[in-house]
This record gives C-alpha cells, structure tokens and sequence, in this order.
C-alpha cells in the first residue's frame, strides 16, 4: 500500500474493457526446436485470427522440460533464438506472448525465467525464484518471484509453475496492479489436484484472470505432465479448459468483471482499508492454554 492509500497499480489503458486471452498446451520434444515453434506458431497465428491479444505458452515449450538432460547447453541468452522467434510471431500477429525458457545469464548462471514479447518487440524477462524439487540443482534462483508487465491489453502478472503456489506472490502482484496472472507450467501429473485448486483460488483471492498454461504428455523419459490447462475468471470459476490433449482454449473476459468481483468478495479493499496483516494478532501462551 502506498502513502496515500491506494493501490500501487500502473493503470490499464482506459480503453481496454475486453480481456481477450489464450492459453496453449503442447507436448514439446527435446532437441526438436524448431518444430516445437512451429506447432505454436501455426497455433498462435489462428487465436490472433480469432481475436486472441494475450497468449500464453507452457514453460519450456520450445525446448522440452528434462532436467536429467544437460540444461546448460539449451540455455539461451536474451536476445537469443526463442525470443527474437516470439518477439517475430508477436509482431506478425499483434499480440502479447507469455512463456518461461531456461535462460543463460551475461555471468552465466542458468535460470529458469520468464519472457514476455509484444509486437514492438521485448517487454519482460523474469526469474523463478521459488524451485520445485529437483529444478533446485540445475537453475540459480532469481531475486524476487513475480513480475508485471503492462501491456496495451491490460496489465500482466506472470508466475511460473510452481510459484503459483505461493498465494504471497500473487497477491502481490494483484496489488500493484495485475488484471490476469499468466502461468506457464510444465506441471507434474500426480499433482493435477493441486493445479487445479491453485487456479482457481488465486483467481478468487485477488479478483484476477488466472491464465495457466501448461505441457502435456512426456518429454523424452522426463515426468508426465498434468495437462488442464486453464483459464479462469475473477470470481474463481473455469471459464475454459482442456484436458490431457494438444490444443488451446480462448476467452473474453469484460474487464470490468474484476472490479465488480472484488466488490463482491473484496479482499484487497479490506487489506487496503485496514492497513494489511495486524502486527498485534500474535497469540500468547496463556491464551492458547485457556483455549
């Protein structure tokens, strides 16, 4: 909360009163590049047709998620081969593209981050900082999770996978402005329970559009995926989804939609209203001995 007691948000064009949003759900291949952006290329290039401006990619689509194979190698800088790719299929089509690449810094450290593209070319790069198992050992972690990225189609908080998880960096995100919450994912199948609980509360804890876009299938002799990808409205309930299939799903949310959730179940307004967590709510011993 800011000094003057409004939310620190960068304002969405005032003529934005459509949310027009896509996800897209792959079974990438390791060291298929370039017919993994072909797949989504021809799949982007039809949302835009259709009226899509905000699409959101699985993580690692491009290159497949298996962290037994040598990450390193498929760890691209910034420029490099999968942005200016997007940043190429951005521009032809007039949209906002949202994934997560493994990324080889100028020190280079390889970390797991986040890329958003638009037509004029690059507008974000983020890192995870929240790890699941394994991705402990082969990506640095970033310094802060979350990022938000304005854009002309509305204002974009971007999670990757697991880091959906925390409520705190959603939240957050919320507050500074975020309309839709992009995740790409490359989430394992034995938590599909999980996936799908965490879209929709997010969504209904923040009054936002929660895109979340995932793998599907197996990539080489990696994890199998959960699929399900996802898109859901401000007051929590699916608007779209797929199952474990290849495809993509699309929808139009009226903007004013969130406003009017968050009225309804108005979360951010009582944090904002009351000042946040109270330091004072802490419980003493004796107190929880009565009880």
């Amino acid at each position: 909360m800011t000094a003057a007691g409004k939310l620190d948000a960068p304002e969405a064009p005032s003529d934005v009163d459509t949310i027009n949003i896509a996800v897209v759900q792959t079974e990438s291949r390791s060291g298929q590049w370039q017919r993994n952006i072909d797949m989504v290329a021809e799949t982007v290039r039809r949302l835009a047709a259709e009226g899509s401006d905000i699409i959101v990619l699985p993580e690692f689509f491009a290159t497949g998620y298996d962290l037994e194979g040598d990450i390193r190698s498929i760890a691209e800088e910034v420029p490099g081969r999968t942005s200016d790719a997007l940043a190429d299929l951005a521009a032809q089509t007039g949209t906002v593209l949202v994934t997560a690449l493994p990324h080889r810094t100028p020190e280079g450290t390889v970390t797991d981050s986040s890329l958003v593209v638009g037509p004029d070319g690059l507008l974000a790069l983020g890192h995870k900082r929240f790890l699941w198992g394994q991705e402990n050992s082969v990506f640095t972690p970033g310094a802060q999770s979350g990022l938000l990225v304005p854009t002309p189609f509305g204002t974009i908080g971007v999670v990757i996978c697991y880091e959906a998880g925390f409520p705190e960096t959603v939240r957050a995100l919320a507050r500074r402005g975020a309309d839709i919450i992009a995740v790409p994912s490359a989430f394992g199948h034995p938590r599909l329970h999980v996936w799908k609980l965490l879209t929709r509360s997010r969504a209904l804890e923040n009054g936002v559009v929660v895109a979340a876009a995932g793998l599907t299938g197996r990539t080489g002799g990696g994890p199998r995926f959960a699929g399900h990808s996802v898109i859901v409205g401000p007051r929590g309930r699916t608007i779209a989804e797929l199952d474990e299939s290849v495809g993509a799903v699309a929808a139009v949310v009226a903007r004013n939609s969130l406003s009017e959730a968050r009225r309804e179940v108005p979360y951010l307004q009582d944090l904002l209203r009351l000042g946040g967590i109270a330091e004072n709510t802490s419980t003493t011993e004796k107190t929880l001995e009565r009880n």
